[in-house]
This record gives structure tokens, sequence and C-alpha cells, in this order.
């Protein structure tokens, strides 16, 4: 057996693609011998191949124990044989192992043409130093070689058709099928066949994942567009078991992988180079990302590629450890879910001394069924051969995380063990992750939440703003190594139903206790200059206590108690320094907004002059040094809400952004402190919810479509929380609920009130009564009431609370625009108040899951000409309700536009009825059983030629050109069957109303046809003419996309069908059909019509599969049941069989003896397919109409 292994690792070998400078592998004299020849780099100086032999001593020790003796002959370079000499690690490696260290080492050594020396790994190593430099230089060099290298590499290139001969691409092709067959778009560029530098690129239609349309906003994707997995080989391809044997070392010179949405189904070559070109950004040593746009930069053009919201943290999650997993996966038999927490175990705490995987491991992991079936597929779990496609692998594993990504932290990927569900994804619960979350970049960008939804923006302030005044705060950005302004808890009330805690010294009421307490920071006395922006310590420490960049506290003496926050701007006269414009926070917490501007002459550096003697005002600083993780809660709180009223308005963010090249707030620094900017990050970054603003500011207009009537003054937000799967899991409820209790109307509406205060957490962990803030008289579940007033009741207590002394307590955020006072949310519930925990007089709702966030009204009190004022107007769509339980809003019923709700996506298109109920609306929609639909991809661009020729088998060398032409009657006798009285040659083509033929084709689709063609033919000669039951003439056959055939002789099939009599009373031999080919076949179903004669329709009491208007009803012919190895001999014979299946087709008989036309024929197709659900071709008003295909000019 180990010698059988050895031979059969050594053939493997031969067949595949060898590592770089490896060739002419051959089998040695001896047992457990075999030489290859070392040819080098196409830049090496080697003018002459080396050969190198390797032994094994004892063969009876592979593949476990063995130990290799490897060495080269005595002409051999002085330089390969000494870096024979220093191999190491080759004992108990497989033959290909062997081989590939042998290439990685021999590399390394050998000079090029100019005496230096192959250094890859450490070309690798300082990729990261070279930050202007691009991977590629330009778009050819990525896959061409260099004309001007020796002609031995070339030479050698030449003779490497045994690694990349006929078995290597029928391996790259059964690879490839396999993904394109799970349901994908493949497409490939450069040289994969020849197993060179290519990229394989593996996409899917957004629509088709399954994906809810508020997650999609949230995630900032489109339907319509593709998620892309673009996969690197730059030594050639490279299969799943060649990339599981390779190492860390030498699995990044072999593989790359990146994710990216595009509106076309594979990237042009400049855009794959682009996604691979490495920038560093922000001189931060560990992050590097693509030269790609980002994910809220759409492209302009149609072709244009961006990351996407979670691209950079899946790059390198999948080059790191895709492979690890699945070699886990494949000596361990563990799922996707196993094999994470394997991983990560052993990438934390090291691999045990046995090596043997705990059993806690294999418990499977727990299906969700809302998910689609393309997420959830697994190649590992399908197949049980050896051979698997890797990049259907990696596909699927990019799906998991791309779909589920709120089930993973986007920083470590550990699955989170919380119950909260969200449908953005964020980070676990350790500090280190919320850091390079954040520093890393690879949150939202709030300059693109500033610049497109400011009111978003003001509201996640305030919402913060309150909860911390309130010291109701219950998660804080830890681990950002925020550095803020001392707390005098002495200042501060605690936490009182009747008081706010903001304002002058009050007698100190103990704080709650903390791990630490605040830092008792120096207090510096120094002399102030207003004018100049200058200050002076009087008495000069012996060391500066600040340096430019620093922030500080100033607070003047004999004036009022107002703090100054300001940023040191120069030290270089110490002990002077200057500083730039203050913001300035009153006693009572509001900020001084005339210091908002974007830089002024005022805020420069001065520097003193003997003749320029300043009047100092008598002063005292602090420095913000106080470390915010060593706060207790309650002065974390305080901390928060000083360094939210440092913040400029929403509307001086995005002032400043629409000026500034880049666009980026990092940049403002002269006016918002590092402590305050990552403050606000977090606050954007952690929120949970998708909110997009209806209402525009006062510069901006309104989404009139989606603004509810019946709320006046509130301003509307469209609202949507939970995970990602949530609406999937509502409406499958309103489903269930709608069949048992036959609802007309299947949901109803409510409102849901709280106070301001518990809307920062409300909006990240969703709807729940796991906390009691008013009681529950009736019972447990989450309140709602039919009245706007009275939940807008619940939303103001304890509205005054603040943190200041009495009389002068703030809760709201002072320089928000909004100036909010109240919030309520309207959730669309399901119809079902008799099964409610209460109904009466409020509705207590104790299922989750039967409530969906849909709107987030907001009471304000804007400043003049911040907030436009909407006029109320009543949707023209609206949707319908039931008026037994429809809410009050301010003043009237509410009434709400039919495109925000549940069958949005109907109205949109005009597919549902606004006279309809929505219980009937759904059902002919095709009901709730598949709430988000699962679009096709008929409207998709088409698949280019080359992709499309990798997936067919290559023709035999040895076998003919095919051919149309029949074969000569003289030299075949057909054999003799059943009497017919069908004439072959006797149909007058020029009678027949045919479609013109099609111009489209491509060379793949092409060859395919003829073999097809040719197959028939053959068949046709060798088989009796009534056995067969049809004839075509390929005589007749101009263009191999279109065919005209004959069906005859069905009474070889059942002597008493009925059409063998109608057929006889008409004296009609057969029945002509017309076949039509599409672009992409093999890969979309043909499309086949009778043109004569006429049927009877199926309302009529006909069947045999045959529409009114003449078109084939089989789903055999669309593409749900169409299957791309089906050979056209067995679609004729299925055909033939359909027609005569029962109830039989029968003729016309009324005396409608025309023939069919094209237009009514393809009609009554797409009419069948609507009515079966089944999917249409993509292309197929093109192959039927003549139309252009969508994509198509």
């Amino acid at each position: 057996m180990p010698r059988r292994q050895f031979v059969a690792d050594l053939q493997k070998a031969q067949q595949d693609t060898l590592p770089l400078g490896i060739c002419e592998l051959q089998q040695g004299e001896d047992d457990g011998q075999f030489e290859f020849e070392f040819i080098g780099t196409p830049t090496s100086g080697i003018i002459e191949p080396v050969k190198i032999t390797a032994i094994i001593p004892d063969v009876s020790d592979y593949p476990t124990r063995h130990e290799y003796m490897v060495y080269c002959s005595d002409d051999a370079p002085r330089t390969i044989g000494a870096a024979l000499e220093d191999v190491r690690g080759t004992n108990r490696k497989t033959v290909f192992e062997l081989l590939d260290i042998v290439s990685a080492t021999l590399t390394r050594s050998t000079p090029d043409r100019d005496g230096d020396t192959q250094m890859p790994d450490s070309q690798l190593e300082t990729e990261d130093e070279e930050s202007d430099q691009d991977v590629y230089d330009d778009d050819h060099e990525a896959f061409e070689i260099n004309a001007n290298q020796p002609t031995l590499y070339a030479a050698a290139a030449s003779r490497l058709p045994k690694a990349a001969g006929r078995a290597f691409r029928s391996r790259v092709r059964t690879d490839v099928l396999a993904a394109k067959t799970a349901g994908f778009r493949v497409g490939h560029l450069g040289h994969l066949m020849d197993g060179l530098n290519a990229f394989v690129t593996v996409s899917v239609r957004m629509s088709k994942l399954g994906i809810s349309e508020e997650a999609m906003q949230a995630w900032q994707v489109d339907p319509k567009e593709y998620l892309i997995l673009i996969i690197q080989y730059p030594n050639g391809y490279k299969t799943n078991e060649e990339l599981q044997a390779c190492d860390s070392m030498r699995l990044t010179p072999n593989l790359a992988m990146r994710l990216c949405a595009s509106k076309k189904y594979k990237p042009t070559l400049q855009d794959a180079i682009k996604a691979f070109t490495v920038v560093k950004k922000d001189f931060k040593e560990d992050f590097i990302t693509s030269d790609l746009p980002g994910a809220q930069e759409a492209g302009t053009e149609k072709s244009a590629m961006r990351e996407t919201f979670i691209s950079k943290p899946l790059n390198g999650f999948f080059q790191e450890s895709l492979v690890p997993m699945l070699r886990v996966r494949s000596s361990g038999g563990l799922d996707w879910g196993g094999a994470e927490a394997w991983y990560t175990e052993m990438a934390s705490k090291g691999a045990n001394d046995t090596g043997i995987i705990p059993d806690r491991f294999y418990k499977p992991e727990a299906k969700n069924d809302t998910l689609s079936d393309i997420v959830t597929a697994d190649h590992y779990a399908e197949r049980s051969t050896a051979a698997r496609s890797f990049p259907l692998l990696a596909m699927q594993f990019a799906l998991r995380h791309f779909v589920r990504c709120t089930e993973f932290c986007l920083v470590c990927h550990r699955k989170l063990n919380v119950e909260l569900e969200a449908i953005k994804p964020y980070v676990c619960d350790q500090s280190l992750c919320l850091y390079q979350y954040m520093t890393l970049g690879f949150g939202p960008s709030i300059e693109h939440e500033v610049l497109t939804q400011p009111q978003v923006v003001d509201l996640l302030i305030s919402f913060c703003y309150n909860s911390a005044s309130a010291r109701k705060l219950r998660d804080f950005p830890d681990g950002l190594a925020l550095v803020v302004p001392s707390v005098d808890m002495s200042q501060y009330h605690a936490p009182d139903p009747a008081l706010g805690y903001r304002g002058h010294a009050v007698p100190q009421i103990k704080s709650a206790k903390g791990s630490h307490e605040p830092q008792d920071l120096p207090t510096h006395e120094i002399g102030f200059d207003r004018e100049r922006l200058e200050t002076i310590f009087f008495n000069k420490p012996e060391q500066c206590p600040v340096r430019r960049g620093s922030w500080i506290v100033l607070t003047t003496q004999g004036f009022d108690s107002s703090e100054m926050h300001c940023r040191v701007v120069d030290v270089t006269y110490y002990p002077t320094i200057n500083i730039d414009e203050p913001v300035v926070l009153s006693s009572t917490g509001v900020p001084n907004t005339s210091n908002v501007g974007m830089g002024s002459a005022s805020a420069k550096t001065r520097t003193i002059t003997p003749a320029t003697t300043p009047r100092w005002t008598p002063a005292s600083f602090t420095v913000y040094a106080q470390d915010f993780e060593q706060l207790d809660k309650a002065a974390k709180c305080i901390s928060i809400c000083k360094l939210l009223d440092t913040l400029p308005p929403v509307k001086a963010l995005q002032d400043y952004l629409a000026t500034k090249q880049p666009a980026d707030l990092k940049y403002w620094v002269e006016r918002i402190s590092p402590a305050a900017l990552s403050l606000l990050r977090w606050i954007v970054a952690s929120n949970r919810a998708c909110i997009m603003q209806v209402d525009g500011d006062s510069g901006g207009g309104v989404r009139g479509q989606e603004r509810l009537y019946g709320m006046k003054d509130f301003v509307q937000f469209r609202f949507a929380m939970g995970a990602p799967d949530k609406e999937q899991r509502f409406i499958t409820e309103v489903r269930k609920t709608t069949q048992r209790l036959e609802l007309e109307y299947p949901t109803i509406f409510a409102f849901h009130g709280s106070p301001l205060r518990n809307w920062h957490m409300i909006i990240r962990e969703g709807l729940h009564f796991k906390q009691i803030d008013h009681g529950r008289a009736y019972g447990d579940g989450v309140y709602h009431a039919k009245e706007a007033s009275t939940s807008g009741g619940y939303s103001g207590v304890n509205a005054g609370l603040g943190y200041g002394a009495k009389g002068t307590a703030r809760t709201a955020w002072a320089n928000s625009q909004l100036r909010i006072n109240s919030a309520i949310a309207l959730n669309e519930i399901v119809n079902a108040p008799a099964e409610f925990q209460s109904h009466h007089p409020y509705y207590v709702v104790q299922h989750l899951d039967w409530i969906q966030t849909r709107y987030l009204f907001v009471q304000c009190q804007p400043a003049e000409g911040t907030v436009r004022s909407i006029e109320e107007k009543k949707p023209t769509n609206a949707h319908p309700q039931d008026p037994q339980r429809t809410p009050t809003g301010v003043s009237n019923p509410i009434v709400i536009p039919a495109s925000a709700i549940t069958s949005r996506r109907a109205a949109s298109d005009g597919r549902a009825s606004t006279s309809q109920s929505p219980a009937k609306r759904i059902k002919g929609l095709g009901g709730f059983d598949d709430p988000i639909p699962i679009e096709n991809d008929s409207t998709s661009d088409v698949t280019d030629a080359e992709d499309l020729d990798i997936l067919f088998e290559e023709d035999d060398p040895e076998l003919e050109p095919v051919t149309t032409d029949p074969p000569s009657q003289t030299l075949t006798k057909r054999p003799k069957g059943a009497a017919t009285d069908f004439v072959p040659g006797t149909l007058d083509f020029t009678t027949l109303p045919i479609m013109p033929e099609p111009a489209y084709a491509n060379s793949a689709s092409t060859r395919r046809l003829m073999k097809e063609l040719a197959a028939l033919q053959k068949l046709q000669n060798a088989t009796a003419l009534s056995d067969l039951g049809w004839h075509l003439d390929a005589e007749q056959i101009s263009n191999p996309y279109q065919w005209i055939l004959e069906l005859h002789s069905f009474h070889v099939i059942d002597p008493l069908l009925p059409l063998v009599a109608d057929m006889r009373r008409q004296n009609l031999h057969s029945l002509v059909l017309e076949i039509r080919f599409n672009r992409d076949f093999p890969f979309t179903p043909p499309y086949v019509r009778v043109i004569r004669p006429r049927f009877l329709s199926f309302a009529q009491g006909a069947g045999g599969h045959i529409v009114q208007g003449g078109a084939m009803c089989m789903e055999l012919l669309t593409n749900t049941g169409w299957s791309s190895v089906s050979s056209m001999e067995s679609v004729l014979m299925q055909i033939r069989l359909a027609i005569a299946s029962q109830p039989p087709a029968r003729l016309d008989t009324t005396g409608a003896r025309g023939d069919y036309g094209t237009g009514e024929a393809a009609e009554g197709y797409l009419r069948a397919c609507r009515t079966h659900g089944w999917a249409v071709p993509p292309g197929f008003r093109e192959m039927a109409f003549g139309m252009p295909r969508a994509g198509r000019t």
C-alpha cells in the first residue's frame, strides 16, 4: 500500500500544475526514485535546465515516516547544489509538497541575470513599506511574459502542457462547472486553462440571497448588483487539495481573494487588478486596503466595481482562515460552524498534543430555515468524493459570512453568543475588537452619514445624550483609548426622578461606585489673553505640561464659570503657548455656537514681541488626560455629555465636509477633539438599526412616497430593527396566522412609546420586555397603543431629567437642530389581538416575531430654517388597513403608503391592485411562503463567450469536424419499422411563418449545437422512421440556432389516441414545430412552439402541454426544470410523449385552420411560466421576439 500511494502521488503531481520553475517530472529507475528539472524563473540566469533526483530510501515508510535524499548532477551550478544541501523540512512530505519546497528554496537562492538573488519572501514582507507602489504597474504585466526573456523559459513553458494538459483542464472545468451548477455565475480572466496567472470570479445577484429590503438599505447594496468573489491564482490554478497541502508561507504566493460588488457578473481586467492593488492608508502599519471605491461610493459606469460594507474585514479573514478551515473539514468531518470554532480555539490556545478534535465541535449547527438554499448549501455535505471545487467552497464560505454577518464579530469573526438581534453587523464585547473596528475603518463612514442623512446623525447623538444625561447607558466606548477632561463628581447630582444634575455646585452626593475613582489631575494657573488666544505660565513649571495638539479645559476668573475647551497650537515660546479658538460651554451646558466656523484668522498662531505685551486675565486649565476606562459608570455618562457638548451642530459638520478635500472630519483638528470624534464614530457605528430619514432638511427634498399621513409636526424616519431575517420570520408568522384565522387583513398597526433615555439602547437591542419601566398591569410583553397621544405621553415621562442643578438641568443635546421632545414608533403587528397577552386598553404582544417596526416619529422644536416644514398629504396608493383597528395619529387616522410596507415591491411595479385586500394581494403574488422574492437572472447581463467555452469538454483531436450535411442515402439503409403515412421531404418550408434567423451566436454554443445536429442525424439515419417519431431535415437548416422539426407517427404510441384520428380526418401527416436556441445554450433551454396545425386550448378541454398560442408548456423547457446535460434527443422524445399524454392534444376542427403566429406563442409561454411559477430563461425576449437583451446594445 505505501508504494501504491507513492506511485499515485507521483502520477497526480505529473498531471497537475507543477510548482514554479519545475518541469519534466518523471519516475526514476529505482523504486521510490523520481527525477525532475529546475529551470528557474523568467528572470533567473539559468542557461540550461538542472536535473534533480529525489530518492526515498525505504518506500514502505511512505507517506508517514519516510525521508528524502535530494541531489543534482555534478555539472549543475554551485548555487543549486549548495541550496539543495540546505533544504529542510522534507521528511513526511508528499511528492508535490517536496517539489514545492525545492522550488521555493531554489528560487530564493538563484541569482538573476544581473547577479541579484531572488528573495520572494522578503519582497512579500516589505510590501507594506512600498506605500506608493501598486502590485501591478499596468494591465498587461499581470498576465504576460516579457518577450525579451531567455528562450529557455519560453521553451520550458511550451513543454508544460503535461502540467497544464488535458487532465489539468478537465479538473479546472469540473471545478468551475460545480460552481455553475450550484447557481453561481462563473467567469475568468487571464490564462486560466494554460496554468498561468489568472483570476476566477464567482458571483451571484444580491436579489437571489433572500436579503430583506431593509437589510439591503442598511448594508448599502442594490438588489440588481452582483456579489463577486475574485480568486487570484498568481502561479496558475490550484485545486482544493493542492491548496490544503500548502503551509501558510507558500499559500500567499499561490492564492488571494477579494469580495466586491459590481453591476456586472464579472469585473474587467483593470478592476480585478485594482482589487488586488494594495494602498496604505493613514500610516497605519497593519491596515492595507484595495484601490477599489469604498462601499458608499457607487460606481458610475455599468461595469464599475466597489467594495462592500464588509469587504475590508472579510478579505483578510478569507486569506488567513479559509484554507486551514477546509483542511480541518477535510480531515475531521466538521461542518462550517465546528471548523470555525475549532480553528479559533487552535489560533488562540494552540493545538493540543493529541491532535484529536473534541466531540463538542462535531455538534451540528442549527439550521436557519429562513435563509435561502443558495446560502445554506454546503459542497462538503453534498458530495462524498475527495475532489471538491475550491471556487465553490470559497463562495459558499463568503455567502455564510456576508448574509449572516450579524451573527459574527467583524474583527475576530467569532460567533456572537448573545441574544441580541440587529440588522447591522458589529463586534463582540472584547475591547480590542472594538478598538480595531473603529481604528481600522471597518465601521460605517460617519462622513457619508453626515452628508447623506444629517437628521439621522442628529437623532443618534440626541438619543445618546439623553441616555447619558439620565445615566441609563449600559454600553460604553471602552477600548478606544479615549482621553477626556477630568470629572469632578462633587459638582453633579445623582440621578433623581425629579432633579437634573448639571449646573452650579451643589452639596456632594456620592456617585455610583466603580472600580476606580477619577484621577486627580493637576490644575495650572495661567494668564489668558482672549483676543490673541495666548496663555502664559506665571509660575513656570520645569517641563511644559502640554504639547502641540493637546486639548485643555480653560476657566477664567472674575467672569462666569464657563468652560473653554481648546486645542494647543504652539508651545515653541513656552511659557507662552498659543491655542485655537475655544469651544465655550456655559454653566448650563449650552455651547457657544458662535465658534463653529471652519477656521478663522483669529485662530492662527501669533508670536509674542516686546512691543505687544498682552493684558492677561487670571485663569486656570486642566489637560484632557483622564483615562475614560478608569471612570465609573456615572462619571462616564457625565464625560460623554461633556464631550458631546463640544461637538458642533451636524449642519456645521456637513458644511465642513462639503468644502474640504479629502472630506474627513479628522482633519478639523482645531474644532473637534480626538475624544469627541471617536465618541461620534462610536455612536454612529454602534447603531445597529436601519434608520432612513423621510423628511429632508431645509435644503433637501422629501421622500414623499414614503411619508405617512396623520402625524403632522412630527419628523418621520423609516425604521427597521432585528436580524436580517427578522422580516422573513415576521411574514412567516403573518402567513401562518392568516391561514389559521382566515384573516382579510393580515396585520394591524399600533404605536409604541418609551422615554427618550431608552431609545439609545432600543435601536441597538431591538424591542423586548426584559426590563420594567412603567409597571406591567396587563402582563408581560411589548406595549402598544392605538392612539399616538397615549404613546407620546410615555415617551415624555421624565423628559426633564438632565445633568446639573435644580432649574438648570438639561437632557437634550444643545447643538441639536431637531431638539427632540419625544419619540414613538409605529409597528406592524400580526392581526390576532385575541391571542395577545392583552388587547384592551393596550395591545400587549408577547411574541417578538409578531412585531416589526416600520416608522419612527420624533416630536421636535427645531431651530428656525433647519427642518423643512412638510405639508400633510394623503398617499395616492394607500396600504389597506383593518377599519376596526386603524390607529389614530395626531388628529386623524393614519394613512400608510403601500410602498413602505411588506407589499411595497408589488405596489412599485403595479402587480398589486389597491382595491384588493392584503391577503388576496399576497395570494396573487404567490403567497407568504416566499415573502422575500428570490429573483432569477432573467434580466442579468450575458455570459461572456470565453466563460462558456471552458465549461465544454474538449473535442477529441482525432475526430473529424462536425458537418450538418446529411450522409448520402445510398450509403445508409434505414431499418424498417411500423407502417406510417409520413413521407420525409414533402414539407414546403416557404409556407411556414417562422421567426427571423437569430443574429446572435458564440463559439461554445455553436459547437454544442453542431454536435447535437450530428448526433440527431446519425440517430435518424439508423432508426426506423415510425419508431423515431420525428424528422429533422438538416439541408433546410441554415442557422444552427433555429430548427424546423416534424413530429409524426403518433399511432405507434397509441393507435386509439384522439390526436391520431384528428390528423387522419384532416389529412395531416405531421405536426410542424420551430425550435429556437439561446446564445447561452446548453445553460438555458430551447424554446419550442407549434407552427401548424392549430390545437384546442386547455379551456376547451384539450391537453398535450400546448398552450393557447402554440408554445409548449413544459417545466423541462424553462429555467426551473432545464438541465445543461440534457441532450436534444431526450428533449424531442419527451416533447412527443407530452403531446400524447393525458389529457391528449386535440386539433382545432372549428375551421380555424391557420398557422400559429410568433407573437401569440411567446405570450402564451410567458403566461404559462407566470401561472406555474417557472423561471423564464434569461434572454427569452431576445430569442422569441428579437428584442435586445437587457445589458446588450
